[in-house]
């Protein structure tokens, strides 16, 4: 049995990974997903975060909850949290799980790696930058074109899933975990076991930046999964097995 903790990315919210948990509980473990701050039924207002520790709060206070230390999975910008509390508190920490997420450097920020994609004007992300717009209190996400939607974010998800997406999502994502710059040491945050799973078809993280990141913060496990930017929604049962496979 292990503890998982599952972190969401931008504009999503914990229970994203509803089906993904049943996987997991199924399975005997014990699975906690947090709202971050703005996010879900977290009442923080939207533009008022401050900072990365408040921005993970929520999700730390579980962390801490927890008796043996978890397995601590972010999604997409959920990689800039993981990599903050990784060096946080590392010694609550069995593994951090970067799922087609933001795994950044010291010193670098995931908008230097947003703003790559867009200066080399690759073709898998033409939908998603479509639909950004950045705002008085942060960067928003236009989900009034749902072709665009789905083909940035859920391109192998059912109807359903989507329409529970878009029920769900807020509209607006706080700049603090993009524009923060990643804070690592080799002392806390390089002792943790981290494993990358990359998704090729990828159009919200294309694989080339996935594989960027790989690069530039090396001794990351590498798993493969050949779905679009949420298997937490389009393959739940395998995206369980190999997070099972870590325990």
């Amino acid at each position: 049995m292990a503890n998982y903790v599952l972190m969401h990315g931008a504009w999503h919210w914990g229970a994203c990974f509803q089906k993904l948990a049943a996987e997991l509980l199924a399975a005997g473990h014990n699975v906690a997903m947090p709202d971050l701050a703005t996010h879900g039924f977290d009442t923080t207002p939207p533009g008022t975060v401050a900072d990365m520790a408040q921005y993970t709060a929520p999700a730390r206070r579980m962390i801490e909850a927890s008796s043996e230390p978890v397995i601590l999975l972010g999604h997409s910008m959920g990689g800039a949290s993981v990599t903050y509390l990784g060096e946080q508190m590392p010694e609550k920490i069995k593994a951090l799980v970067y799922l087609t997420a933001f795994m950044v450097p010291n010193g670098k920020t995931p908008n230097e790696y947003i703003t790559a994609e867009r200066i080399a004007t690759n073709p898998r992300t033409a939908e998603l930058l479509q639909i950004l717009q950045p705002t008085a209190t942060g960067l928003a996400m236009d989900a009034s074109n749902r072709a665009l939607v789905k083909a940035a974010f859920y391109g192998d998800c059912s109807d359903h899933d989507i329409s529970v997406a878009l029920a769900n999502n807020i509209p607006v994502q706080s700049f603090i975990p993009v524009i923060t710059p990643s804070e690592t040491t080799a002392a806390r945050f390089g002792k943790v076991r981290r494993v990358y799973i990359e998704c090729t078809e990828d159009k919200a993280i294309a694989i080339e930046t996935q594989r960027m990141m790989q690069a530039d913060v090396p001794g990351a496990e590498v798993l493969t999964m050949h779905t679009s930017h949420s298997p937490f929604f389009s393959q739940p049962q395998a995206l369980g097995s190999l997070l099972a496979g870590l325990a």
